[in-house]
């Protein structure tokens, strides 16, 4: 009775790690995570099911078998997919942002710093801007580029 409540316990756990783990991805990936959860607990049960003897042995292995099979057959549609489209070797284009021309008294502003910041100054004031604007907390690209352009120049004329 205690090693069941003990497995119980640890199954328990695994769960609670693995949707922690979940909500920290972003939210566009979350949902092949659910899936595979479900699919997973899913054949877990049809073996657990299985080796208690209330399934047929068969159904068993068919069903912990489900999250590989899935895995291989959904990496086999993508190929198919990406050959079909002629992608096979292409991957999707990067953004680049655009080169940005600036000169010390422009970066310095954008920083909001004054003529001769230490390299600890320009470091703090970026990460501190940064944790304000960056693209994934509601700022976009383009402030970002001028941000990290602006740490770049600063940083290289220092020293």
């Amino acid at each position: 009775m205690i090693i069941r409540l003990i497995i119980a316990a640890a199954v328990l756990y695994g769960l609670f790690r693995f949707v922690k783990y979940v909500q920290s991805k972003p939210e566009n990936e979350r949902r092949s995570y659910y899936i595979t959860l479900l699919i997973g607990l899913a054949a877990a049960g049809l073996v657990l099911l299985s080796v208690t003897g209330r399934v047929h042995w068969l159904a068993g292995l068919i069903g912990g078998a489900m999250p590989f099979v899935r895995q291989y057959v959904m990496n086999h549609v993508y190929k198919k997919l990406s050959a079909s489209n002629g992608n096979e070797q292409q991957e999707a284009p990067r953004k680049e942002t655009p080169a940005v021309d600036m000169n010390e008294s422009q970066a310095l502003a954008i920083l909001g710093l004054k003529a001769g910041a230490s390299a600890d100054d320009i470091i703090r004031a970026h990460r501190s801007l940064m944790q304000k604007l960056h693209p994934d907390r509601g700022g976009n690209d383009y402030l970002a580029s001028q941000l990290n352009a602006a740490k770049e120049l600063l940083l290289k004329n220092h020293t």
